[in-house]
């Protein structure tokens, strides 16, 4: 039966953290009587079948007792899930109360929105543009809800089968209060990695399985716990867009209905139509974005899996969010918490997960395995990480312009990655050790490393590798906190119309340009192979990727233009940049790939 707006409205997760204590505190009852259990059938010296039988009685009370515990563990962990599910319900209502009140409007008990007109004015038009824009709110809200209903049921009706998927933990573990995760989300990723590393291992799993939301990004959490949070994180993201994606289709039918009139009504109506429709299209790719990270996990084991001895490759999720403008996630191929070198990659323009982690995953296997053979190691000893953590800039279109040779995207971006290697090399220093790390940047990318690079402390990036870059995030290179003679830079002679743009823009990152580029000489950076030309698919006659020669070719264009006639302007046409081969750095058969791959491998001198 479905939710109905006046059930859902006096939600509260209040009540289900208080009952998680109390069945934590049931269970810990249990506990103690199955190891008073254990001391009285130690110490009893009875002889005979009377002892016997008793001693039978003993054993039967204690692994009932046990059943029990862990029957209580189960639910425990059905209600520490809703607890956060019916956080997220309250945070919808919440939203579309406020519009509500905004809007003068009520919302009756089945879920109707109502606005009164004011005596005396012509706001029809806006009111149904309101109530519209409510009920989609309100509808969110129940998805939600729903979503928290079937979940908790599903876990209360499966607590004590064989069905049940509980990981309760040994004892030791504990549930977080919301003390303690509030202090656990603040910590810097150096703090955390240290809290972290003091905790156990069946602790860490709790955590995992019951907080998966703090846990799936935190910075400074070992790789395998943040892989297995997210894992969980991936499963109910879905599952809500999912079913999102249902009842916005319904409003868009709904909608159909509507025609449009002319004068303000008519536009209010196509306003919230055109609303329906673009959060009807966001949570499409949302969803195409979550089976693509779905379908790149399947091709390998979980880390976790992988350290206690499971056969195959493994494969990590290390981030995933959903803010912004899309899905952000990064996978990773080998094992970060023990290899002994981890590249990071960074891709730039155009880049989503939808659209682009296939690619960029197959890319990085590239990397791994070219490290490996470059190095003379195993693939044991490199994790490489397809970070797609960041809004990367549209395609290259006169819309996307105002993102492209803006360095804002890159700032927000630059943070995010800042903080992603310092926690990583942070749970390093108290797991496997110090591993040699290397930041490779790509086109919008390589700005954002960059910036990043000038934001972690010196000795988290051991090496820094920028290529098909527009700019290098600073126009300072001592800002760089990666020492020089590890700085590497690759850029395609042709084909490549990306290199130094941003640069050429403006010498103030401050207000307009992307950094200084990495290619000049004067830039502090190493030249690594410029040779792509063993990609099957690389065009050696392309438009030449210099900046300035690209200038002074349409500079010479405009020059001579007014003196052509109107037949040879048309054989003369406008110099247009070249990207065809922007994107072929890491393909096999690549020097450029090889000598990357050095770089990772640690070997490049």
């Amino acid at each position: 039966m479905a939710l109905m707006w006046g059930q859902v409205k006096t939600w509260s997760s209040d009540s289900l953290s208080t009952y998680v204590g109390t069945v934590g505190s049931r269970r810990d009852t249990v506990l103690k009587q199955v190891n008073a259990l254990r001391q009285s059938m130690s110490s009893f010296q009875g002889e005979g079948q009377t002892a016997d039988a008793l001693r039978k009685k003993m054993t039967d009370a204690q692994e009932e007792l046990e059943v029990l515990a862990d029957d209580l563990a189960e639910v425990q962990d059905a209600v520490v899930a809703a607890e956060r599910n019916v956080s997220e319900v309250e945070s919808a209502v919440k939203n579309a109360l406020s519009a509500a009140s905004l809007n003068g409007c009520g919302i009756s008990d089945d879920g109707s929105v109502s606005c009164h007109i004011p005596h005396g004015t012509d706001g029809t038009g806006a009111i149904q543009a309101a109530i519209e824009k409510i009920e989609v709110l309100v509808l969110e809200a129940l998805s939600l809800a729903d979503y928290a209903d079937s979940t908790f049921q599903a876990q209360l009706a499966s607590a004590g089968t064989e069905k049940s998927t509980s990981s309760m933990p040994e004892k030791g573990a504990r549930p977080w209060s919301k003390e303690e995760q509030e202090k656990f989300r603040n910590m810097s990723p150096e703090e955390r990695a240290k809290f972290w590393s003091e905790q156990t291992y069946e602790q860490k799993q709790y955590v995992c399985d019951r907080y998966p939301q703090l846990i799936g990004n935190a910075d400074g959490v070992e790789a395998w716990a943040r892989d297995r949070a997210n894992r969980i994180n991936l499963r109910e993201e879905k599952a809500k867009t999912e079913k999102l994606i249902r009842n916005l289709e319904i409003s868009v039918r709904n909608s159909a209905q509507y025609t449009y009139p002319g004068g303000a009504y008519g536009n209010d109506i196509y306003q919230r139509n055109k609303d329906l429709n673009d959060r009807l299209d966001r949570a499409r790719r949302d969803l195409e974005a979550f089976n693509k990270i779905e379908s790149a996990l399947a091709n390998g084991i979980s880390l976790e899996d992988y350290q206690h001895g499971t056969k195959g490759d493994p494969l990590s999720l290390l981030t995933l969010q959903n803010d912004g403008r899309r899905v952000k996630a990064a996978v990773a191929q080998g094992d970060v918490d023990h290899a002994s070198n981890i590249a990071t990659f960074v891709p730039g323009i155009a880049t989503t997960v939808e659209g682009s982690l296939e690619d960029y995953v197959r890319q990085t296997k590239n990397l791994r395995e070219a490290a490996a053979a470059q190095g003379n190691i195993s693939t044991k000893d490199v994790a490489t990480i397809a970070w797609l953590g960041y809004d990367a800039p549209g395609g290259f279109s006169p819309g996307n312009l105002p993102d492209i040779v803006s360095p804002t995207l890159a700032q927000a971006g630059s943070d995010r990655l800042a903080g992603f290697l310092t926690g990583m090399q942070a749970s390093r220093e108290y797991g496997a050790g110090d591993a040699h790390m290397t930041l490779v940047g790509h086109s919008y990318g390589s700005t954002t490393s960059g910036m990043a690079a000038t934001k972690v402390k010196p000795g988290v990036i051991d090496d820094l590798v920028l290529f098909g870059s527009p700019g290098m995030g600073t126009f300072d290179p001592s800002e760089l906190n990666v020492n020089e003679g590890h700085r590497w830079v690759s850029g395609l002679p042709v084909g490549d119309s990306v290199q130094g743009l941003g640069g050429l823009v403006t010498n103030k990152i401050e207000t307009f340009g992307l950094g200084k580029n990495p290619m000049d000489a004067n830039s502090t950076f190493t030249h690594l192979s410029d040779d792509a030309t063993g990609y099957e698919k690389y065009k050696p006659n392309a438009m030449t990727s210099d900046p300035h020669e690209y200038l002074k070719k349409l500079g010479g264009w405009f020059l001579r233009r007014p003196f052509l006639p109107l037949p040879l302007q048309m054989l003369d046409p406008m110099p247009i940049p070249s990207f065809v081969n922007h994107n072929f750095y890491l393909e096999q058969g690549t020097e450029t790939l090889q000598d990357i791959a050095r770089v990772v491998a640690g070997t490049k001198k």
